[in-house]
């Protein structure tokens, strides 16, 4: 059995899927109940709880052999920080799988995770990181960069409910986007004895400007426009969230990040790494229909 911890996210709901369809037992740590709710209709697994709570992750881990976490506290709504969902939760279920025996454990972090990185989400990641690998786990680290569909799902949202694709900045400066569809098979890659003791960086093959990957999108959608927010205007903005809404915040520094930063990758030779692991190109995952968890026997 497989704990998957943060399986009802954008990128969880991926790697379930293709957990499901490798045949591969598991179940779902999750703290919201509506997504237990709609994951337990479809046949799937669930633990109810966090991975913050002692209690809970020795509950989830209880009777597995692996953990996958792609928990994250990044989003607005998440209702707690990265410092105690993406460092310490993390931690907290290496604790839990160590004391329950679980042998293998996958963690999520991100390209560029380091103690000096401007954003406490890959500080948090790489803390975690670091206590991962000085456990006596067996232990891989994917560290993707931008997750396409992450990204493609918010812009996706504005685009349908006001017709705007809204790009940081000038929407100039390429991005490398890796879509989930190879984030998830490298997980399975991964559980299946691939990657032991490794860290590996996982982009994609396109380093695609913000304003190139709106107008995939407002062609998909079939109709809207694109609107530039300037980085000052963000800047501005950000400051003032982290003083009354904190999540907030950290989302607009993020887009600060995404639309300012050199975000360009070559991940030819971290693909070296993972063989039959596939190499997506945006367009192409951009045309792939949502993730599917039809049903998982109990």
């Amino acid at each position: 059995m497989i704990l998957l911890a943060g399986g009802s996210g954008t990128a969880g709901r991926v790697v379930a899927a293709a957990l499901q369809d490798a045949g591969m037992p598991f179940r779902v740590l999750t703290r919201s109940p509506q997504s237990a709710a709609d994951l337990q209709k479809r046949g799937v697994l669930t633990v109810l709880g966090t991975a913050e709570s002692r209690a809970d992750a020795d509950r989830a881990v209880s009777g597995c052999t692996a953990v996958v976490s792609a928990i994250s506290a990044f989003g607005p709504q998440s209702g707690s920080t990265p410092a105690a969902v993406d460092r310490d939760g993390n931690i907290n279920l290496m604790e839990a799988a160590a004391r329950a025996g679980v042998k293998q454990f996958v963690h999520f972090s991100m390209h560029g995770a380091s103690v000096s990185h401007p954003l406490e989400l890959a500080r948090m990641k790489y803390a975690a990181e670091q206590r991962l690998v000085a456990g006596n786990l067996d232990w891989t680290i994917l560290r993707p960069t931008t997750i396409l569909e992450t990204y493609a799902a918010i812009m996706g949202e504005s685009l349908s409910k006001s017709g705007v694709a809204v790009v940081f900045g000038r929407g100039d400066n390429p991005v490398n986007f890796v879509s989930a569809l190879d984030l998830a098979a490298a997980v399975v890659f991964a559980l299946h004895g691939g990657l032991k003791d490794q860290a590996v960086d996982i982009g994609g093959p396109d380093n695609l400007p913000l304003n190139e990957l709106a107008a995939l999108l407002v062609k998909r959608n079939g109709s809207g426009r694109t609107v530039h927010v300037p980085i000052p205007m963000l800047r501005i903005a950000a400051a003032g969230a982290r003083l009354v809404a904190p999540p907030w915040g950290r989302v607009l520094g993020g887009a600060v990040n995404l639309g300012s930063a050199d975000m360009r990758f070559d991940a030819a030779s971290e693909r070296a790494k993972l063989p039959g692991v596939p190499f997506t190109p945006v367009r192409e995952a951009l045309a792939a229909p949502g993730p599917a968890v039809p049903g998982q026997t109990v």
